[in-house]
């Protein structure tokens, strides 16, 4: 068999696998096949932000107190359970979020969100040679290729945005800053609508917000939203929307997972859902939930919404996750598990291909 056959049959091994096969050289980067991995959500620029600074709500600083500030100052190299030094090993793509506490609201929230943008840019510019800020499908390609973690920035709680003069502003500085997916609220209201420890849904300034953030092409992040809220998405969103981590309340009923009717509506119109890692949406029963929990939850959404729905939503920094994917580079333990489980194509689309695709239908 000559060489080039040789070649042709690893590409095409690569291409199953959902992997990233790159040339052997790219821009000095020596390139090897590497697993993709699109984690729709995660709270590591907060944990860095506000790392020390118990003013801010949310219990950062207080979680953090026992780890010596030197190893929660970069995305390169943390106690975080997200870092560059981790995620080299794959082909990554990260949505890292800038998550906005309930009470904090108006120029404060947005003061806050400047903060961990601030990190955020900061990140990029003293990471560069391992962190790409992507926008597009085609630079995630291209960030994955140059041997790259490929960042997405966007927004949980948009506790920011109020019915005045601002809102607009504030909006179109989103969408400058490459801001590609907003969660409308976090567990309780603000100006848009109600978390989940609430039962009211979008306000009228909330339904203008959804089309507001549709023309920007920003996704609108149902995720947090109670039950009224996701209804009113529905009767006014014309493009597909996402839960960026969320889970499934047939298997565990904390409201924060979705109902059967939501992971349809997700499916009717072209949305997602990521698999959230947090141990209290895994599990009613194990503090420390195990991998038979997780299968649990992916069965039920591929029965209910079939295989182009479901994505990864870690919700990694932002939660307790079980132990055996903790930290982020033992990921490659979910992947086994559900290639073992469900075959090697369907666990290349949970991990990566739904929310490429996901991505690439918004920018059409």
């Amino acid at each position: 068999m000559g060489l080039l056959m040789l070649e042709d049959l690893a590409a095409e091994e690569a291409a199953r696998l959902g992997v990233v096969a790159a040339p052997a050289e790219v821009g000095g980067y020596v390139s090897e096949n590497k697993l993709r991995v699109f984690d729709l959500h995660c709270d590591t620029l907060d944990r860095l932000a506000f790392y020390g600074d118990a003013s801010v709500p949310g219990g950062f600083a207080e979680h953090d107190a026992g780890i010596p500030a030197a190893r929660m100052a970069t995305l390169g190299d943390n106690d975080a359970h997200i870092s560059l030094a981790r995620t080299a090993g794959f082909a990554w793509c990260q949505c890292f979020a800038a998550f906005i506490p309930d009470v904090v609201r108006g120029d404060a929230a947005w003061s806050l969100l400047e903060r961990v943008r601030r990190v955020w840019e900061r990140e990029l510019e003293r990471c560069g040679d391992r962190l790409a800020r992507v926008r597009t499908m085609s630079d995630v390609e291209a960030a994955w290729v140059a041997g790259k973690t490929a960042g997405i920035f966007t927004v949980e709680g948009a506790s920011f945005l109020e019915d005045d003069d601002a809102a607009e502003a504030r909006l179109d500085a989103l969408a400058e800053a490459g801001v590609r997916m907003v969660t409308l609220t976090w567990n309780g209201p603000n100006a848009l609508g109600s978390g989940h420890d609430t039962t009211e849904g979008l306000t009228a300034f909330g339904r203008v917000i959804v089309r507001e953030l549709e023309r920007r092409g920003i996704a609108v992040d149902v995720s947090h939203l109670n039950d009224e809220g996701f209804k009113d998405v529905c009767a006014v969103a014309t493009r597909p929307f996402v839960a960026s981590h969320s889970n499934a309340r047939a298997v565990c009923g904390h409201p924060r997972n979705l109902a059967d009717w939501q992971l349809r509506e997700l499916a009717d119109r072209g949305g997602i859902v990521g698999l959230n890692f947090c141990r209290d949406f895994l599990s009613d029963v194990h503090a420390d939930s195990t991998p038979d929990d997780m299968l649990r939850h992916v069965d039920h959404i591929l029965e209910v919404a079939g295989e182009d729905v479901l994505a990864l939503g870690s919700d990694y920094d932002g939660c307790d996750v079980p132990t055996w994917l903790d930290p982020c580079d033992h990921v490659d333990t979910l992947h086994n598990l559900l290639a073992h489980h469900f075959g090697q194509p369907l666990a290349n689309k949970i991990f990566s291909q739904n929310a490429h695709t996901f991505f690439a239908r918004l920018e059409v």
